[in-house]
């Protein structure tokens, strides 16, 4: 008994002995690795490798860190405004297209008014005869008959127009219409433009023709010439007018009743309606 525990306290001694063996062979193995790798440092080191440290980042500081990512909206978010954009896009148009309606109306109307227009009034019924007559309200004259003829003895009977003037329903007309100051009695010369010189600016005259087409004037100037200026008996473009003629003594003497008869005062009256019958 006393062998076989020799023995096993023998085992056990050996086994101890070897685990340290082991033990410290790993140390050794261990230490030689280490030993290799400084050796293999040094050695760089010596043969002036340089061996570069490891680059630290520095952490972000917290208040220069970028602001946070703004929240991706969703399509429910995101449906409202499409739809309104979508809402005033369609208002957009629809307002658009009234503007061209209206405005293709305009041009319509236009187009329709400018024939209207380019037409101009309607042309006055021209008469059968040549026959006028006259009034003057200012001057007390009424159903005045102008005769056109320049003769003398036309003249003594009452106001004629010159033939070679236009009447009144004609374009650009001057109608000519001259009568004594005296006249003769008797006869509806007497006095006739006795009166002349006291019409004024406004002052309306209305001739008649034989259609009883009623023409409007106005008085917008007055002249004097020598019975020689004819200029004032020609058509002046653009007005439709008429000229009333009687005989003064001289410039500026309405009131001396001749003998001498110098100089023609002349009224001239723009025309501002036709009245057809």
């Amino acid at each position: 008994m006393g062998k076989r525990s020799d023995r096993r306290i023998f085992r056990k001694r050996r086994q101890r002995a070897g685990f340290a063996l082991l033990v410290s062979l790993a140390v050794v193995v261990a230490g030689a690795i280490m030993f290799s790798s400084l050796g293999s440092v040094s050695n760089l080191s010596a043969a002036g490798g340089e061996v570069e440290p490891v680059q630290r980042l520095d952490a972000p500081a917290v208040e220069s860190a970028p602001e946070a990512v703004a929240q991706v909206e969703t399509v429910e978010e995101s449906a409202p405004e499409e739809q309104k954009a979508v809402e005033e896009e369609k208002a957009a148009e629809e307002e658009k297209a009234a503007q061209a309606g209206s405005s293709g109306g305009g041009e319509t109307e236009k187009a329709q008014k400018e024939p209207e227009q380019a037409a101009g009034p309607p042309p006055i019924p021209q008469p059968a005869s040549n026959d006028l007559w006259m009034d003057i309200p200012a001057l007390g004259l009424d159903d005045n008959y102008i005769a056109n003829d320049d003769s003398t003895a036309a003249m003594d009977a009452g106001a004629i127009k010159l033939p070679s003037s236009a009447f009144p329903w004609q374009d650009n007309a001057n109608t000519y219409i001259a009568a004594h100051r005296l006249g003769w009695p008797g006869t509806a010369s007497d006095h006739q433009f006795y009166n002349l010189p006291n019409l004024v600016l406004g002052d309306k005259i209305y001739l008649y023709d034989e259609n009883l087409t009623v023409y409007t004037y106005e008085v917008t100037g007055f002249k004097e010439v020598l019975p020689t200026e004819t200029y004032v008996t020609a058509p002046q473009p653009g007005r439709d007018m008429i000229s009333l003629q009687t005989c003064i003594e001289d410039y500026g003497d309405y009131w001396t009743m001749g003998p001498n008869w110098y100089v023609r005062y002349v009224v001239e009256a723009d025309r501002v309606s036709v009245d057809p019958a």
